[in-house]
């Protein structure tokens, strides 16, 4: 967000102020129970930068788009049975021990300005927690036996599985390491590394024709996931808004203690440039959009 935007979050705290008032703290699963929940059904996950979409506001890799910040409106509203909605755990000081220092102080610092725009849009059931796909960095413990204990369970979800990545150009989810070994296969659709609503339709089309009912597809597109992941579970798809999870399984086998860049791989938190990899150049990709 560029400082104009800051501002203007700024004077809807108030605003936000109000609405935590009237409404309830919303219900959020722990990690293990949404790990068992996406094993059958879909997740479409809400961060930070899904909420200042809502709030009409540009991210770093996604401009503001009305029609995107409708539809996540309009998400976070619907109770689909196909699609488990996820937000960060992140409403008490007890579940937000789990996570390092400086993460919690981040978000108790931002939670003043936009805790009651959470409680507002996200009331009408419970949810799963957005941080599945970030178990490492952002995690206060970070032994061996705990980060392992939960990698196991995640790699449960595609186990054996035909696995389709729908991901930017640049992402290249689970090369270069073991995340998805045991997945059965893998397939790509390449979608853009920034604004990737403004090819939305063709990245819908694409996904429906390129997959069947008995793929797990897999998506890392930002907020553009999280429309996705809604909208083809609608249609009978088992699919997964999982961004982020293959930076964060980077950084765990290279014991990071701060966001770094991954040759090869867009890793838009680090602030550093990209960095080619010839030997990270995807294989096995069905369709392309520029």
């Amino acid at each position: 967000m560029n400082s104009k935007d800051k501002l203007k979050l700024l004077i809807k705290a108030p605003v936000s102020i109000l609405y935590t008032c009237f409404n309830r703290k919303p219900k959020i699963k722990n990690k293990f129970e949404t790990i068992e929940l996406i094993k059958e059904k879909s997740i479409a996950r809400y961060g930070d930068g899904e909420l200042y979409i809502m709030l009409g506001k540009g991210i770093k890799f996604q401009q503001y788009d009305k029609v995107l910040a409708r539809r996540l409106k309009e998400i976070a509203r619907t109770d689909n049975s196909n699609c488990l909605v996820a937000i960060p755990n992140v409403f008490s000081s007890k579940v937000r021990k789990e996570l390092t220092d400086k993460t919690s102080k981040w978000w108790v610092k931002n939670l003043i300005f936009t805790r009651g725009y959470w409680y507002k849009y996200f009331k009408t059931k419970s949810y799963g927690d957005s941080f599945i796909s970030r178990f490492y960095l952002e995690t206060k413990d970070k032994s061996k036996e705990n980060i392992n204990k939960y990698i196991v369970e995640l790699k449960k979800v595609w186990d054996n599985k035909n696995v389709v990545f729908v991901e930017g150009n640049k992402t290249r989810m689970g090369m270069g390491n073991d995340l998805f070994s045991n997945a059965k296969s893998i397939k790509r659709i390449l979608g853009p590394s920034a604004n990737a609503f403004s090819k939305y339709d063709e990245l819908l089309k694409a996904t429906v024709e390129n997959t069947t009912n008995d793929d797990l597809i897999i998506c890392a597109l930002g907020p553009t996931a999280t429309i996705l992941a809604y909208d083809l579970s609608c249609m009978g798809r088992h699919v997964l808004d999982l961004g982020h999870i293959d930076i964060e399984y980077e950084w765990y086998l290279s014991n990071a203690l701060k966001e770094e860049n991954i040759k090869g791989k867009d890793t838009s938190e680090s602030g550093e440039a990209f960095v080619e990899d010839e030997s990270l150049i995807p294989e096995n990709i069905i369709y392309t959009i520029e």
